[in-house]
């Protein structure tokens, strides 16, 4: 029944990201025919290449998304756990996202301690799985809600939550959001969706960082992801 039952997600996953697929190369197509029949001219011609632009960018972000998480599905794939800064990461992350929410409208929110957070991570791989929950939950908020990114050490390690005000998820939702494709069939046509894989790709990396992530509904009205890692183990004493 199990069997049965990924079975039918993945078939389910592969149509809805085929109708995702077809949807830009139906435009991509039909502008190109319009340029080449010579229907597009003048003034319209910009218009009409912004618009290949980005449907461009879409096929690319799909295609992407699929080779990460065959690599991630791979025995190869490796991550470079070191001692780094978490503060720093994060930083950088939500300095990387201010002209998005300014563009939108959104209160940006950064809740950080004032020192280090010291963590055994991969730093890389630590700033993809941030930037990708900060583009999830920047993509549904809408104008003026918030947007938090917070951490803090807790017991053994660090705790990284990105918070947001938009439509939330319900407790089914929650259980199977880190599942290829899972909220993508269920939102799609009705909420802004990305590729449907990059909850998928940032529960792997947290796993492959020896983490967990899990998501929770926010006190700013949305959902919450939170993401656990383990910190820096202390050395041997010193006698």
């Amino acid at each position: 029944a199990a069997l049965r039952t990924s079975e039918g997600r993945q078939r389910e996953f592969l149509l809805s990201i085929s109708h995702e697929i077809r949807t830009p190369l139906t435009a991509l197509r039909g502008y190109a025919e319009a340029l080449a029949d010579g229907v597009v001219s003048g003034d319209d011609v910009s218009g009409v290449g912004r618009t290949l632009v980005a449907e461009t960018n879409r096929l690319d972000r799909f295609v992407r998304d699929l080779l990460e998480l065959a690599r991630l599905e791979s025995d190869d794939f490796r991550v470079e756990l070191q001692p780094v800064d978490a503060s720093l990461i994060l930083r950088e992350s939500w300095q990387a996202w201010q002209a998005v929410c300014v563009q939108n409208g959104i209160a940006g929110r950064l809740e950080l301690p004032s020192g280090p957070l010291p963590v055994r991570s991969d730093g890389q791989r630590l700033r993809q799985v941030v930037d990708g929950l900060l583009e999830n939950a920047l993509r549904v908020t809408p104008e003026s809600a918030p947007v938090v990114l917070a951490a803090y050490l807790s017991g053994n390690g660090l705790t990284v939550e990105v918070r947001d005000g938009g439509p939330g998820l319900t407790e089914a939702d929650a259980s199977v959001a880190f599942e290829r494709g899972a909220l993508f069939a269920r939102y799609s046509g009705e909420r802004p969706v990305g590729s449907g894989l990059g909850l998928s790709i940032a529960a792997r990396i947290v796993q492959r960082m020896g983490g967990r992530i899990s998501v929770r509904a926010a006190r700013e009205g949305g959902a919450a992801f939170v993401v656990e890692l383990p910190g820096i183990p202390a050395g041997p004493r010193q006698t």
